[in-house]
């Protein structure tokens, strides 16, 4: 956690806005995963997908269009040119902001330092979600859009 406050990806609900009470405002819970080849990693998983009264942060969200590349035509295209480029953005979801009015759908609760000995803090992600249903489209529009800039 303190990582994700460190790069900006996570912030401090300022107390101003702890009562927000126009129906925009969602706790998400998380927990830590290991992986078995990376046991000294821990990885946070936010569950979008935990209901409260039978609602859910992905029921309410809107899935947006499949921006993702075919397979088949990233391996067509392959062969067209003699010098092919490949990337790989690390933490994709976490290189696209989440506009600030709507950060409040994306709080949690975690404690300063990791101490369970005091009381958790207000927290919001500032970026998009693994595991949110908008996700996937909103950063693969924000790539192609960057893509026409460049």
């Amino acid at each position: 956690m303190e990582k994700l406050l460190e790069r900006g990806y996570m912030e401090h609900v300022p107390k101003e806005q702890f009562n927000r009470n126009d129906g925009r405002v969602w706790y998400i819970p998380h927990h830590g995963v290991y992986h078995s080849q990376k046991p000294d990693k821990i990885r946070i998983v936010f569950d979008c997908s935990a209901t409260y009264m039978g609602v859910s942060l992905n029921k309410q969200l809107l899935q947006g269009p499949d921006l993702t590349n075919n397979l088949l035509g990233v391996l067509i295209r392959f062969r067209e040119e003699k010098v092919a480029i490949l990337g790989d953005i690390e933490a994709m979801f976490h290189q696209v902001k989440v506009p600030p009015l709507d950060r409040d759908c994306l709080r949690f609760f975690w404690w300063p330092n990791g101490n369970f000995e005091n009381e958790p803090e207000h927290y919001r992600m500032t970026v998009h979600l693994f595991g949110a249903t908008s996700s996937p489209s909103c950063c693969n529009y924000a790539l192609k859009e960057q893509l026409k800039i460049s």
